[in-house]
């Protein structure tokens, strides 16, 4: 709808842009704050303007209510938060001239448009300074960012690029957190809780979310932030994202816990800025060998909000330093063949980390999207907030490859249109049904990949809405679930897990993934200490949930990280793989690892269009039929035993075939030695793995 306001006048108003980075500029003229607001848009180029302007970042907000300034002679619509924003950055004695999106391009142009996104790197690295405008002041705000104003913010800038780069992860567990009893020594308790719902309410804002903020926050060394008269650096806000946010599974106090979501979103959005911030001004923040791939950023991407689906990759091009290698900025392609594209891309440079933004699990029903394309306007707010909680050590595939783009990779695309009989049938939107460009033969191919494993998923456990019930309710069916899941597991009929556990250990480390609370892997002798302390408290109905002073379970944190029973389901394949998968899994869809993917995945068979065996109409009966399998990818799963590598060790030392002959499976039996050869002790495995033998073997897997 913005882009209709001043239809009328745009061909008017908006003369056309010419030259090298051309760009408008919006002086505002100074005015008291009952006066109304008068600007002038002046056509310029960042070559002439000299870096003699600040730009702006803020939240486009709501298209209800616009508001209507007087610029030059003709009148413009704009959103109320630019008004207001305008109006907090007029000074009342001389004309300030300023960079913003909504008003400097023209937004009824979409060559225009897609031209003055290619070169914003450009406005904000050259701004004289970046105004981020937080929106209105409220209560909290004025408390929050006085707060922020008093940190020491360089302290805290070191301490998160020593948690950050090089080899210092390991620090994160000790870095500073607002909620440590030890951080205050000179507040009351009730000031505390204050201060803390203000620095959550002040985070929750709509700024924080955005996905242009990413580019705006970054590229602009002197950046600074505005709400209401408070005016501080960008470094303090920095600063009171950090101090805010948890050590890896630490939970925060009950008066702010239905926060939490919303919140660390915001916090990593902060984080991912700062890390920008630290790539582009080395000489302010100290040297760095991090580096800023598309690949890296893009993962994170739908945590952010934007206007338009195509801004979350295109808000990525001015920061990251290979843009170009992925995408062209051209609003007159529909997202879903951007998205797709951008999928097709990272399988012709053998990089895999797109998959966990993919899947039907992070798509909406009926999608255009094929199921191993990404669908980056999934919100964490999801129904499904699948986010498999990976640690440093998974590779279920093997090694993963970054994703660099390289002409000759571009020419081995593992991206094939499918056939005829297998088009896919989804709803099209107008855009797409009017779209003529080439690539729009991608929503119907199909993608291959390498896959080292497979089984068939033959017992999949329930899972307990949290949004339904109250927490008696869903904890008592957590235990009646768990206690279902351990009956079946007993009448297995085995004693031993694939890597010689016991049965019921290998059970209790499946559902915390084989974690602690700080994401370490731990073996049995984690779930022996403290798995009946954990059941039993759940039996109990977890007396003290929501008391911060209640001391839980130890592997409590760990056990609600996983997501097991409310996120994902305890599953069992044939073979006996022990897994925690997304809810749609059902019986009969498969487990698989694909190589250079360091988690697992759950596949659905897509059923053939005509029957095997079955004559198509008009072919003869006795002719032969060809079956060709495809499948549907549904999203990331975990397999115990199976995510450090062992799928692709244990494939090569026994030259694994998939749907192996008697011979190859003699000789691999052979090989193997009852578990007791020389292999196994060169792998450091025990020999029950020789049981999923069948389910290893190179082939490769098509996905729709």
């Amino acid at each position: 709808m913005m882009d209709k306001w001043n239809l009328e006048v745009a061909s008017l108003f908006y003369q056309p842009l010419h030259g090298e980075l051309p760009l408008r500029l919006l002086l505002i003229h100074p005015g008291k704050p009952e006066e109304p607001l008068r600007t002038e848009l002046i056509t310029t180029s960042l070559g002439e303007s000299g870096g003699d302007y600040d730009a702006t970042s803020y939240t486009w907000g709501s298209s209800e209510n616009p508001e209507q300034i007087e610029c030059g002679k003709y009148k413009l619509w704009v959103q109320r938060n630019a008004f207001h924003m305008m109006l907090d950055l007029r000074r009342p004695h001389e004309p300030r001239k300023v960079w913003i999106d909504a008003i400097c391009m023209n937004q009824c142009d979409l060559d225009e448009r897609a031209a003055q996104v290619a070169i914003m790197h450009h406005i904000y690295r050259r701004a004289a300074a970046t105004w981020i405008w937080m929106g209105r002041p409220d209560e909290y705000s004025s408390a929050a960012m006085t707060y922020a104003a008093s940190l020491d913010a360089q302290k805290f800038v070191r301490e998160f690029s020593d948690c950050q780069f090089g080899s210092n992860w390991f620090r994160f567990v000790e870095k500073s957190y607002f909620f440590d009893p030890s951080f205050y020594t000179d507040l009351s308790a009730e000031s505390i809780r204050d201060l803390a719902v203000a620095i959550v309410s002040f985070l929750n804002r709509p700024w924080f979310s955005r996905v242009w903020i990413q580019q705006e926050a970054s590229l602009s060394q002197s950046a600074r932030v505005l709400c209401g008269s408070s005016v501080v650096n960008w470094d303090n806000i920095f600063a009171l994202a950090w101090i805010m946010c948890p050590r890896y599974t630490e939970t925060w106090p009950p008066y702010i816990h239905h926060h939490l979501s919303r919140t660390i979103n915001n916090i990593q959005a902060v984080r991912i800025i700062q890390r920008c911030r630290h790539y582009y001004f080395q000489d302010h923040y100290g040297q760095t060998d991090i580096t800023l791939g598309f690949e890296g950023l893009v993962d994170s991407v739908s945590r952010y909000e934007a206007t338009n689906p195509s801004d979350r990759i295109y808000a990525m091009g001015n920061i990251i330093v290979d843009s170009n290698q992925w995408f062209e900025v051209d609003y007159k392609v529909p997202w879903e063949i951007l998205y797709t594209d951008v999928a097709r891309r990272f399988l012709d440079a053998d990089g895999l980390r797109f998959l966990k933004n993919a899947g039907r699990i992070r798509q909406e029903a009926n999608t255009a999207l094929p199921s191993w394309a990404p669908d980056y306007r999934y919100k964490e707010e999801s129904e499904y907030m699948i986010v498999i909680p990976s640690t440093r050590l998974w590779k279920a595939g093997g090694s993963i490859r970054a994703a660099f783009i390289s002409p000759t990779k571009m020419a081995n695309s593992r991206v094939s249109l499918l056939p005829k009989g297998r088009k896919r049938h989804f709803p099209m939107s107008d855009e797409l049904k009017d779209y003529r460009g080439p690539k729009k033969s991608l929503l119907q191919s199909f993608a291959s990949f390498r896959c080292l494993m497979a089984d068939e998923i033959i017992y999949v456990g329930g899972y307990v809405n949290n949004e339904n019930g109250s927490l008696e309710t869903n904890i008592s069916q957590i235990v009646e679930k768990m206690k279902k899941d351990i009956e079946y597991v007993n009448a297995l009929g085995v004693s031993t897990y694939i890597n010689g556990e016991t049965i019921l250990d290998a059970y209790k480390l499946t559902l915390i993934m084989a974690c602690d609370a700080q994401q370490e892997p731990v073996r049995c002798e984690y779930v022996k200490e403290h798995w009946e302390n954990l059941f039993n408290w759940y039996e109990k109905g977890c007396p003290g949930y929501w008391d911060a002073g209640t001391m839980k379970p130890a592997m409590n944190p760990s056990f609600e990280s996983s997501g097991a029973m409310t996120t994902f389901c305890f599953a069992i394949t044939r073979h006996g793989y022990f897994c925690l998968v997304p809810r749609l899994v059902r019986v009969g869809d498969e487990i698989a690892i694909f190589q250079s993917y360091e988690l697992a995945t759950v596949l659905r068979r897509v059923p053939q269009p005509h029957p095997p065996n079955t004559p198509k109409q008009g072919q003869k009966s006795g002719m032969p039929t060809t079956v060709d399998h495809y499948f549907e990818l549904l999203g990331d799963a975990y397999v115990h035993g199976m995510m450090e590598n062992e799928a692709r060790c244990i494939s090569d030392e026994f030259d694994c075939r998939f749907e192996s002959t008697q011979a190859q499976w003699d000789k691999m039996l052979k090989a193997s030695d009852g578990g007791k050869g020389e292999a196994w002790r060169t792998l450091d495995l025990d020999g029950n793995y020789e049981r999923i033998f069948r389910t290893l073997g190179p082939r490769t897997v098509r996905l729709v």
